[in-house]
């Protein structure tokens, strides 16, 4: 599960987000947290979370996502402070979960 601050209806990033921009950026989290991307998000991504043009470039604007150096992908701002650590745990437990597997097979 990502983290999302319960405050963020009112935090100053967010209270003058449209509403699309506002939901792109809550699916994007929710996208990105359960397909492990670690807060990168392709152009198709983006599009399939809601990030059209506008709501992307106004997401930008909000410094709540990041262009990536290929000026088509982003990556959500400071993910690896707020969901780093759960997605090295989850790593970590999917290379445990292997080697135990390839241990135990018959």
């Amino acid at each position: 599960m990502a983290w999302i601050d319960d405050r963020i209806w009112c935090h100053p990033k967010f209270n003058k987000l449209t509403a699309q921009a506002f939901a792109a950026y809550i699916r994007s989290v929710a996208y990105s947290s359960g397909m492990g991307t670690q807060g990168h998000l392709d152009a198709s991504t983006q599009w399939l979370v809601g990030g059209t043009t506008k709501v992307r470039t106004e997401l930008v604007d909000a410094g709540l996502w990041d262009v990536n150096g290929d000026g088509r992908s982003v990556v959500i701002h400071d993910w690896d402070e707020h969901n780093g650590a759960r997605d090295a745990k989850r790593v970590k437990d999917r290379e445990r979960m292997r080697a135990y597997r390839a241990r135990n097979r018959s």
